[in-house]
């Protein structure tokens, strides 16, 4: 009781406020500056996206005579990048505005808190956890979509809590919020759905009219894309041409092959772990093998809709290692079939394997991992910052999960009222399970996981009211 009064006397009080935001504020902008430099072949491949939107060409390659349109990402970010860039393409205006668009879902963040509780503890408990958790607040450097992300799925949240009737205008814009969520992000899709059949179902008859007309508005919005994929490459599909597959397969095989950088198909490397791996050097060097025969067998079974124009482009896509080959859409489309059977058929073979990776990946994609040569090749400028993201991050998913497991035994109406943040959160790591590891996965919904464990732990031992 003592520490909990100190704890409250420290940091309930406009002084450790002002200081935990200006603390974050010099922190983002730290990191800002750090990563501004920084070149990452996303970086070129969005600036070319939106250089050739330009022209009318929607593909990275589109300085290519006879170029191929894209069949890799949907069009959110890229229309993102290509509207910021009739200011200018500088990937540092690029990184400003992500900038300002992070401390924009901060805001949003301190309000929705305010609708929680008033007294600043609980946002300076927030405020604790978010520079722990740092690895957030370096992606505005990034040519990334998560910061937009954060923004979006941010505006999503605040606007369902604040808001709670279900008002034309609330409808309107969750539907545009939803639609542009999808297009930078795919994953979003099913989110909708979930929220039209929990009003079906939960709501006053009505609002039907209202949530029928905000399900048909975001189907509408997805075709658009769906149509541009019928007219490029004949069939209509709301999703890129490749991607899942291609995730999935890489995502059983990675693990096996730690240390290993496929040349194959997307450059993909799983770094040697500090702390748990899914393979020893033996092992990964029969997995290189197996996994280059298969990837042989695949390119043999897809030699028939290689065109004689993919091996022109091939020889000059080779030369700019930063951009990822692109061939045509029937070539595309059958190696995407092929590596979603065989990804499927090696998780159910390999079922022992897969539930030790994937329950580890459930954890996984919440912290940032360190690579083992970060401690046996140990400097202070390369180790420290990952043994710190590492700390700060583990750290708060341990509490997460301790309060997590005291309110579903004794404080389940602090869930209820986190619900929906939490289902996000869920759903985010859920259906990223079948990826490959990559904690960058979670960003857009980490902010929310903070959230909710500094409401758990204010709950708890903070809040007078509803001790008494």
């Amino acid at each position: 009781m003592q520490l909990t009064q100190w704890l409250l006397n420290l940091l309930n009080n406009k002084k450790a406020y002002y200081t935990f935001v200006a603390f974050t504020i010099l922190s983002t902008c730290a990191l800002f500056y750090i990563n501004l430099r920084i070149t990452t072949n996303d970086e070129a491949m969005y600036i070319n996206y939106a250089k050739g939107l330009h022209v009318g060409r929607y593909s990275y390659w589109y300085f290519l005579k006879d170029y191929v349109p894209d069949t890799f990402r949907n069009p959110g970010f890229p229309f993102f990048i290509y509207i910021l860039s009739f200011i200018t393409t500088s990937p540092a205006f690029i990184k400003i505005v992500q900038l300002i668009l992070f401390f924009l879902a901060l805001y949003l963040m301190m309000k929705l808190l305010n609708r929680y509780d008033k007294q600043y503890i609980l946002k300076n408990i927030f405020l604790l956890f978010l520079n722990a958790n740092f690895v957030i607040l370096a992606y505005p450097g990034y040519v990334f979509p998560e910061t937009l992300m954060i923004l979006l799925i941010t505006l999503i949240v605040y606007i369902e809590i604040i808001y709670k009737e279900e008002t034309w205008k609330k409808v309107l814009v969750l539907c545009l919020l939803y639609a542009i969520s999808f297009q930078v992000r795919p994953i979003v899709l099913f989110l909708p759905f979930f929220r039209f059949f929990y009003i079906l179902v939960y709501a006053k008859k009505t609002t039907f009219l209202k949530n029928v007309t905000f399900i048909f508005l975001f189907i509408l919005s997805l075709m658009p894309y769906a149509a541009w994929n019928y007219k490029h490459h004949h069939q209509l599909k709301i999703t890129p041409l490749e991607g899942g597959g291609g995730v999935m397969y890489l995502g059983y095989w990675s693990p096996k092959m730690v240390g290993y950088r496929e040349d194959k198909y997307w450059l993909n490397v799983t770094p040697k772990d500090a702390f748990i791996n899914f393979s020893d050097e033996t092992d990964r060097d029969k997995n290189v093998e197996m996994f280059l025969q298969e990837w042989d067998s695949i390119e043999q079974l897809c030699k028939p809709y290689f065109t004689m124009k993919d091996s022109i482009h091939l020889s000059k896509m080779k030369e700019n290692r930063a951009l990822f080959v692109t061939l045509n859409g029937k070539y595309t489309t059958e190696r995407e079939k092929i590596l979603k059977k065989l990804a499927f058929k090696h998780y159910l073979e390999d079922w022992q394997y897969t539930l030790k990776l994937k329950t580890y990946s459930f954890f996984r994609l919440w912290y940032t991992g360190i690579p083992e040569k970060a401690l046996t090749k140990f400097s202070l400028s390369y180790s420290m910052p990952l043994i710190l993201a590492f700390l700060g991050a583990f750290i708060s998913l341990c509490l997460f999960l301790v309060y997590f497991l005291y309110c579903l035994i004794k404080r389940r109406d602090i869930l209820v009222d986190l619900a929906f943040p939490l289902l996000l959160c869920l759903y985010f790591v859920t259906l990223h399970l079948p990826f490959g590891i990559q904690s960058r996965y979670t960003i857009p919904v980490r902010i929310l996981y903070l959230f909710a464990i500094s409401i758990m732990i204010f709950k708890i031992h903070f809040n007078k009211q509803e001790k008494s």
